[in-house]
């Protein structure tokens, strides 16, 4: 499995990037700035769906990656689950029952138990946030007890994007922890995502 991707950075890091680890083709799948890659063409440039999930997960947990391409990959990992309805449409839940299924480790893996862990500013605060997303878009409802705590987490777009993870984990567990987070919140952004999660969940999720 190739492990590396090396950082030729261009303004905050977005841009394409040189690597001897990954072809060219490759790359330019991972590059765009406004769009995460469709999973058939990521299936056709890493040549098949399991060497796709596999390269994805080594490029999201690549240290020393670039930070544009880690984010694509991470955003587009929670494709590569088993899942009850097609993923390019609206999904429901990752359907496995092995717990070391690799993409929901490797997501979990970039979310600190601890709060003491949590990044606070800079490019690991960005690849936290992708991971909360993908999680959400997972749907492994027992992920509430990793994603609550987020909530009260320093960074406003953190805590907004583990309501919204929550609201798509539809587990009913999440609703007292994001109730007590609404009454001491105070920024718009946040309570809106509170609000919204607080509906979908009491309104038994879509």
């Amino acid at each position: 499995m190739r492990r590396s991707v090396a950082l030729v950075a261009i303004g905050v890091g977005f841009a394409a990037v040189a690597s001897a680890a990954l072809s060219q083709q490759e790359i330019n799948a991972l590059s765009p700035i406004d769009s995460v890659p469709l999973k058939v063409t990521l299936d056709s440039v890493f040549n098949g769906a399991p060497q796709a999930r596999d390269q994805l997960v080594a490029i999201a947990q690549d240290a020393n990656g670039d930070i544009g391409v880690r984010l694509r990959a991470i955003h587009t990992l929670w494709k590569y689950c088993p899942f009850s309805t097609s993923p390019s449409m609206s999904p429901g839940p990752c359907i496995t029952t092995d717990p070391g299924w690799p993409v929901h480790l490797a997501l979990v893996a970039m979310v600190p138990a601890s709060p003491a862990a949590w990044p606070h500013s800079g490019a690991d605060l960005l690849l936290l946030r992708a991971a909360i997303e993908s999680l959400g878009l997972l749907k492994v409802s027992t992920d509430v007890d990793l994603l609550t705590p987020l909530l009260d987490h320093p960074s406003r777009d953190i805590r907004a994007t583990a309501a919204r993870a929550l609201r798509d984990l539809c587990n009913p567990q999440a609703t007292n922890p994001l109730r007590v987070r609404y009454a001491h919140e105070n920024l718009d952004q946040v309570r809106l995502a509170i609000s919204d999660a607080l509906r979908v969940l009491a309104a038994g999720c879509p």
